[in-house]
């Protein structure tokens, strides 16, 4: 199928009628539409899809009226897709509500719903009267809701692929490829096969064995009916499997908790903070003891150390007035020698530093020390001043010693209260994952037993109808109702049978469609070796060393876009349908390479696919490398300057390059 015309009014952005014709020739199935954040190129993607299938929340029905529509008149809102089917038939599907003024546009809603789907003639294929599932019938021929996904989808939000389980990717790849009809008419064999049984066992038998068998019989569709399930009322076998994936997404959440602990975090920051200030005390501490060592080694007794050496040549005397100066002020006024022992806590060397300032003051002494005060006067040299500056050294090292320890005794009580936080919630989060584990895994018992009841039931069902057919005084009705058992037994066989290679062929079709194509766009073509499909329907990555599940292998958020559309072209390159393929937000996070191999791959996803941009997603160079494949290229503007409505018009081909450097 192909779409020719799409009509917007008073939808979202689009204010009165807007019209899209993105019919596309032969050879070139790219329709490019350009748009700018917030003029309405998402809204576009949402009406195609809104249009098709609706939404599952009808409160959105009220948001997607125009606002400035809203406020000016009654009017409808809706979305009309005309498209040309395989068979040349061209339909035409309208969806949208009536409204009323209202003087707020936030107060808007919808009064009236409608659904409407005519031929090319107008005449009504399915009317606003139908029941609901009358237009499913019709739209499933085309594009089944369960797969629309597949075929319209927003590129950034593609990691919802990773997350389906194997029930959903099983779904859209028998859907797609056309065995989920295969399989509903297993169903439908099954259930008149049950029919036939019970009406075979209303008959009254002429044998009284039949027709105890045949209460035999009802007990056991019964007892199956009940397993299984009848129509909408699901049985006890798919309400544990509802049960056990109920219980996996709860495990699911225990154990991502387990992994990303967060209670600690403000204590985490106490504790950087705390650290942080560690380093730069012991940053400071470090550079005043470096500070005072070189102090120390520098600035002895005597101060003008070349010119005392000449002296004491000349005068065999030791010592200096200086140094009586500099031994008499650390006796009277200071706690530590320049050696750095404290006095009151020695006094033996407070009582060295006594006696050697009485040598210093003899008569001999006091001449040398004249001499010694010329030449400290002529170098400029001050004593004191160097004994005050290793002074404040010591006082700031003592200071910074006393902040270090308290710093190390705060983050070794920060680390303590992180610890007991942690290993108490693991704790209790291991106690609960513990729990569901075990909950589930009785359900899963459970569900065994009933799939272990059910196949003694098919062989007890097997049973009792040879021996029902094998009564030779049956009456031509139990005769003919016993025909038309068998018949949609076997054919029920038949199909089934058909339904399973079929399935496996198909898997296997699609899973090397799939891998071909990850190869291809993949940017990593010499580190992977492709994607497989398991017999389970998991979606796994394989490299030259191991075999994968997404989530274990985790790749880029690029390559798992890369991933996602491999697998959609899978699907799409074996479709039984060809449905048109809309992309919002093509390019998303992915690299040069990524992207240019995407480019280059597009036009083979369908015989029509549309791609939403923003323009800084494809440039100028993007535009001319899909030139050839493009049939239509439109932009999406503001109407008139008026930032809240926007329109859709087709740009001039002669402009593409432009547009797309824009």
């Amino acid at each position: 199928m192909k779409i020719t015309q799409i009509l917007l009014k008073n939808f979202m952005p689009f204010n009165g009628e807007v019209t899209v014709n993105p019919y596309t020739e032969e050879g070139r199935p790219l329709v490019l539409v350009k748009g700018e954040n917030d003029t309405g190129k998402t809204s576009l993607h949402t009406a195609i899809k809104y249009c098709f299938h609706g939404v599952n929340d009808r409160s959105l029905r009220d948001e997607f009226i125009n606002r400035q529509a809203a406020t000016e008149a009654d009017g409808i809102s809706k979305v009309a897709i005309s498209f040309e089917a395989d068979d040349g038939n061209v339909y035409t599907v309208e969806r949208g509500v009536e409204f009323s003024q209202v003087k707020e546009e936030d107060d808007r809603s919808a009064d009236k719903f409608f659904l409407e789907v005519f031929d090319a003639d107008g005449n009504d294929v399915v009317s606003s009267d139908d029941r609901r599932d009358e237009y499913s019938r019709f739209i499933n021929q085309f594009i089944p809701e369960n797969v629309a996904d597949f075929f319209f989808f927003d590129a950034e939000q593609l990691e919802k692929f990773e997350e389906a389980n194997d029930e959903e990717v099983r779904d859209a790849i028998e859907t797609v490829l056309g065995i989920k009809e295969i399989e509903n008419s297993v169903d439908d064999l099954e259930q008149r096969e049950k029919e036939y049984e019970r009406e075979y066992s209303k008959i009254e038998s002429t044998v009284a064995e039949v027709q105890q068998l045949q209460e035999e019989l009802n007990d056991v569709l019964d007892e199956k009916d009940n397993l299984k399930g009848t129509g909408e009322k699901k049985g006890e076998i798919q309400q544990r499997k509802d049960k056990i994936e109920t219980k996996r997404e709860q495990l699911n959440g225990i154990q991502s908790e387990l992994a990303t602990i967060e209670e600690g975090d403000e204590i985490r920051e106490q504790l950087e903070k705390v650290q942080e200030d560690l380093n730069k005390v012991t940053g400071t501490l470090d550079d005043r003891i470096a500070e005072r060592d070189v102090l120390r080694r520098r600035a002895g007794p005597l101060v003008a150390a070349n010119c005392a050496g000449t002296i004491q040549q000349l005068y065999d005397v030791e010592g200096t007035a200086d140094e009586a100066a500099v031994i008499n002020d650390i006796i009277m006024n200071r706690d530590e020698c320049l050696c750095g022992l404290n006095l009151e806590e020695n006094p033996e060397h407070r009582e060295k530093l006594t006696d050697r300032w009485t040598k210093l003051g003899s008569s001999e002494r006091k001449k040398i020390a004249n001499l010694l005060d010329l030449a400290n006067n002529g170098l400029n040299i001050g004593i004191r001043k160097e004994l005050d500056r290793y002074q404040r050294l010591q006082s700031d090292i003592r200071s910074n010693r006393a902040r270090l320890e308290e710093l190390r005794d705060e983050e070794a009580g920060l680390e303590q209260d992180l610890e007991e936080i942690e290993r108490a919630h693991l704790s209790d989060l291991k106690d609960r994952e513990e729990e569901v584990e075990s909950e589930l895994e009785e359900l899963e018992d459970e569900r065994d037993e009933l799939q272990t009841r059910l196949g003694e039931l098919n062989n007890e069902h097997d049973k009792l109808k040879s021996r029902i057919s094998s009564q030779q005084e049956a009456s031509s009705e139990e005769e003919n109702y016993q025909k038309l058992i068998d018949l949609t037994s076997r054919c029920r066989a038949a199909m089934e049978d058909i339904r399973s290679e079929l399935v496996e062929n198909r898997r296997k079709t699609v899973e090397k469609h799939a891998s071909d194509t990850f190869l291809e766009l993949t940017n990593r073509p010499n580190y992977y070796r492709g994607l497989k499909i398991t017999e389970n329907y998991e979606l796994r990555v394989l490299t030259e060393e191991s075999e994968r599940s997404i989530a274990e292998q985790r790749p880029s958020e690029g390559q798992k876009q890369i991933i996602a559309y491999a697998f959609i072209a899978g699907l799409s390159e074996y479709a039984t349908r060809n449905a048109p393929v809309v992309v919002d937000t093509p390019i998303g996070r992915l690299d040069p390479t990524h992207k240019n191999n995407l480019l280059d791959y597009y036009h083979r996803f369908s015989d029509q696919v549309m791609i939403l941009y923003q323009p800084s997603e494809l440039e100028g160079s993007d535009i001319e490398r899909i030139r050839e494949r493009t049939s239509k290229h439109f932009q999406i503007t503001y109407q008139n300057n008026n930032q809240n409505s926007s329109t859709i018009a087709e740009m001039e081909p002669s402009v593409d390059t432009i547009a797309g450097d824009d």
